[in-house]
Parts: C-alpha cells; sequence; structure tokens
C-alpha cells in the first residue's frame, strides 16, 4: 500500500512538470486560464501586506479584468528568495503599474512524450522482471497432489 502511494506521488509530481510557462499578451487574456503574473519591484512592496513579504510571482486563475487591475484566483505566491506559499483561490486584484510580466501555462507536448515514454520503458521493465506468470501457477501440474477421485 505504502509502494502504491509513492507511485502516485511519483507520477502526480511527473505530471506537474509537464508545463511551460510563455509570455502572454494582456490582450489575449482569457478568464479562467491559469497564469504566472512577476510582479515589479514596487509592486512587491505596495501589495506585500497582502500577498506576503517579498512576493514575487502569483500564480493563479485569471478572473476578469477591473479599472484597478488584474483580478485573480490565487492558488500560490513565490517569494524572491523562492519559498513559495499555497492559497486557497483568494481573489487579489493586481493593479497594471505593479506587472512586470504575465506568463500563461500551457502544456508541454515535449515534456508529455518523454513522460509516455519512460512510462512505457518502466512497464517494459516490470514485465520483464515479473513475466505475464508472477501470479504463480494455478494448472495443478507439479507440487503434492491430493487422493484421485474415482
Amino acid at each position: 500500500m505504502r509502494s502504491r502511494a509513492m507511485l502516485l506521488i511519483f507520477a502526480a509530481l511527473l505530471q506537474a512538470g509537464c508545463y511551460n510557462y510563455l509570455p502572454l499578451r494582456r490582450s489575449s487574456l482569457v478568464p479562467s486560464s491559469y497564469l504566472a503574473v512577476t510582479l515589479t519591484e514596487s509592486g512587491s512592496e505596495e501589495l506585500g501586506p497582502y500577498l506576503g513579504p517579498n512576493a514575487h510571482v502569483v500564480r493563479g486563475r485569471y478572473l476578469a479584468a477591473t479599472e484597478r487591475g488584474l483580478a485573480i484566483s490565487v492558488e500560490s505566491v513565490e517569494s524572491r528568495r523562492g519559498d513559495l506559499a499555497r492559497w486557497a483561490g483568494e481573489t487579489v486584484v493586481v493593479p497594471g503599474e505593479f506587472v512586470r510580466a504575465v506568463e500563461q501555462r500551457q502544456v508541454s507536448r515535449s515534456k508529455m512524450v518523454l513522460l509516455a515514454g519512460a512510462a512505457v520503458a518502466g512497464l517494459a521493465v516490470v514485465y520483464q522482471a515479473f513475466g505475464p506468470a508472477s501470479g504463480g501457477d494455478l494448472g495443478g501440474a507439479g507440487g503434492v497432489s491430493g487422493p484421485s477421485p474415482r
């Protein structure tokens, strides 16, 4: 059971790594897309009371553009030191003057192909190691047998 949990955690980590962040123009923002908004130095200072000290990158789902800035349902905030703070989807408006860059998360086809190849190779290794008859012999041939029926 424990090995199954470890395998699931490993697979989830691999899946999480199958994304790239690509630069995006604000005019092409689509609601519910997953964004990474990099803050300016002044944005980090001004939004510190809301996002935490030294906030650098705000990640979450884009909700809408308001007159005050980008409304984001925040999933995490990364500090300048690389610390990651998890959020529960709280809405934060990031004013446009505090945004250095906006990137959209997209699936990386090359990483997905690499993951699929690694999975197939792993299955081949397991099959070679244990083979199709790893469950034991169910045919009854060999071993001790009981009295024969009359």
